[in-house]
């Protein structure tokens, strides 16, 4: 069912505790039906199966009803295989969908959108995605970062959130030479902190991040120095020397360093398919890390959370009360950041 090793089988079952924690923890499971969504990964980058495995065999050793439907890899506007629509379509409302994928799910057809698939019917989920970006042997790593407390967690978040939803200007800085303010007067702030209890809600896992989008397309301008990880299209880089982007009125006009043509290159051939190609260069996000077990390791679902670290996105951001709506949304971490919330240094 898996294509799984019987090694890798025993190294997941160890952490069936774990597993059994977010199920419980983060999505409150109880009687509802589970769907979990995989793909085969590729040899020595297996972290998708490997997690759907644990989650499935938590769930048969709790005694929950858990069904599996696996697929292969997904990438850029291919569409999810017809026995995994309907089987998201067969499922019952209110029920708990997990998703454990190499890269992307696929189109589910005239819904389009996962998230918004899963807010319609009620239904808990998690997502984790563009896990092909790492090695099998980092699994360890993943676990420790979805094994934090969530409580205190998911207290952090709230307490920033409070904080964004009230500020107007956000600045931030770091020694590395990032210098970037965002408008975000009247905006709402996203806190993904792993509390999926209530019908319609879910996000990523590993959580652990709060982020807002900017006002409208303009209000961000400054100079970004990306030395964490940069998302491409081809997948995460782990950075061994800066990205530095310079931002006027809200998009990206400039790029300079060692990996910047790569991003160039992410920009062009999502600008090539983007019916409002403009937009695919814009800032649409701000996001801090709050996952205190979490580190860099080449893999956007993982960076983006580490504690010390922030973030900035370029593309949609419709989905999270943005006004920009198109094909790419592309994560940028850096390190150290100080962030000022009208003038006021943010504790982290």
């Amino acid at each position: 069912m898996f294509g799984i090793s019987e090694e890798l089988k025993k190294k997941v079952e160890k952490h069936s505790g774990q597993f059994y924690k977010i199920l419980k923890s983060s999505l409150s499971v109880k009687d509802e039906q589970i769907l979990i969504i995989s793909d085969y990964g590729t040899e020595g980058r297996e972290l998708s199966k490997m997690l759907a495995y644990g989650y499935h065999y938590a769930s048969l050793k709790k005694g929950y009803t858990v069904q599996l439907v696996m697929q292969e890899i997904k990438k850029g506007f291919m569409h999810a295989d017809d026995h995994v629509i309907n089987a998201l379509e067969s499922l019952p409302e209110r029920s708990v969908v997990i998703l454990s994928v190499s890269n992307k799910l696929g189109r589910i057809g005239v819904t389009k959108s996962f998230r918004g698939f899963c807010q319609r019917k009620k239904h808990k989920f998690i997502s984790s995605t563009s896990l092909g970006d790492v090695e099998s042997n980092k699994f360890d790593l993943f676990m420790e970062a979805m094994g934090i407390n969530y409580a205190r967690m998911i207290k952090k978040g709230k307490i920033i959130k409070k904080k964004l939803d009230k500020t107007k200007e956000i600045r931030v800085k770091t020694d590395a030479g990032t210098d970037i303010t965002f408008d975000v007067d009247g905006m709402k702030s996203i806190a993904n902190c792993g509390d999926y209890k209530l019908p319609g809600t879910g996000g990523n896992m590993p959580a652990g991040e709060v982020y807002i989008p900017p006002k409208g397309y303009y209000g961000v301008s400054g100079v970004v120095v990306i030395d964490g990880s940069m998302k491409t299209s081809d997948g995460t880089i782990l950075l061994d020397e800066p990205v530095i982007l310079n931002v006027e009125e809200g998009r990206v006009v400039s790029m300079r360093g060692k990996y910047a043509e790569i991003l160039e290159q992410t920009f062009v051939k999502y600008e090539n398919r983007a019916k409002y190609p403009y937009r695919i260069r814009h800032v649409c996000e701000f996001g801090i890390g709050i996952n205190s077990g979490a580190v860099l390791i080449g893999s956007t679902i993982m960076d983006e959370k580490v504690l010390g670290t922030a973030h900035i996105a370029l593309g949609s951001n419709y989905w999270f009360g943005g006004e920009i709506k198109t094909v790419f949304h592309g994560d940028q971490i850096f390190k150290n950041p100080k962030i000022y919330l009208d003038g006021n240094l943010l504790e982290l």
